[in-house]
């Protein structure tokens, strides 16, 4: 039986983005079997990152079926953590951008702009985030 066992769980989160959005769905299904038996060395790393992870893995795959208020549920439950995500500063950011992206697509307007002013707030002249603000228009 295949384990997880000792992978950082973002490299997981990597995993099931690249295999939802290239539209492997069987090779998602099976890594989120998997879950349950993930584990790091480091207890205090185990217990930030796991906390994450089985929310943020749903989000991604109810994103990629169009499940937009489905992945909006998942990743509130995971918002506080997401600073946490065990990658770089962009990675992480990447929570917050599915986060906001699937607030835009299922016109949640109040959270979508709270969402694009948290962005625009920490990176003002960000194009991206100007290109956010444009959308909400």
């Amino acid at each position: 039986m295949q384990t997880l066992t000792g992978v950082r769980a973002f490299y997981i989160a990597h995993a099931m983005m690249a295999f939802a959005a290239s539209g492997r769905m069987a090779s998602a299904r099976h890594v989120f079997s998997l879950l349950p038996q993930v584990e790091t060395s480091d207890a205090s790393a185990s217990s930030r990152e796991d906390a994450l992870m089985v929310p943020l893995c749903q989000a991604l795959l109810a994103f990629t079926h169009g499940n937009y208020a489905g992945c909006i549920e998942w990743l509130a439950r995971v918002r506080h953590l997401a600073h946490r995500c065990g990658g770089s500063l962009a990675q992480c950011d990447l929570i917050h951008l599915t986060f906001t992206e699937a607030a835009l697509r299922t016109k949640r307007a109040n959270l979508a702009r709270a969402l694009v002013a948290e962005r625009t707030a920490q990176k003002p002249s960000s194009r991206l985030n100007q290109r956010l603000q444009l959308r909400l228009a």
